[in-house]
């Protein structure tokens, strides 16, 4: 069976994910990060249909999700490794560190 990872990165972006949106509403901060990790789950059985992000990293894909946060991962032998969780208004080409594989 194929596993999803989360990086320290990813569960840190979650975290402050979470955060934002549970200062109007805790319900909605759950069912946000739900999706999320839904999505991602999906990636497990295709985990190359993600674009390819080697222009940041070495390996890395990403995915847009039904929240506004974009998935980037990497895939391997026994899944997927989610390595960030971002906000798709945020510079992405500005992020200087991304976790390694």
């Amino acid at each position: 069976m194929a596993e999803l990872l989360y990086s320290a990165s990813a569960e840190s972006d979650l975290l402050e994910a979470w955060l934002y949106v549970a200062e109007d509403s805790v319900a909605a901060a759950d069912r946000m990060l739900d999706q999320i990790d839904a999505q991602a789950s999906l990636l497990l059985d295709q985990p190359l249909m993600g674009r390819d992000r080697r222009e940041l990293s070495p390996g890395i894909r990403s995915w847009p999700t039904s929240t506004p946060y974009i998935l980037f991962y990497f895939p391997h032998a026994q899944g997927i490794v989610v390595a960030r969780v971002l906000h798709h208004a945020r510079d992405i080409e500005a992020i200087d560190h991304w976790p390694a594989r």
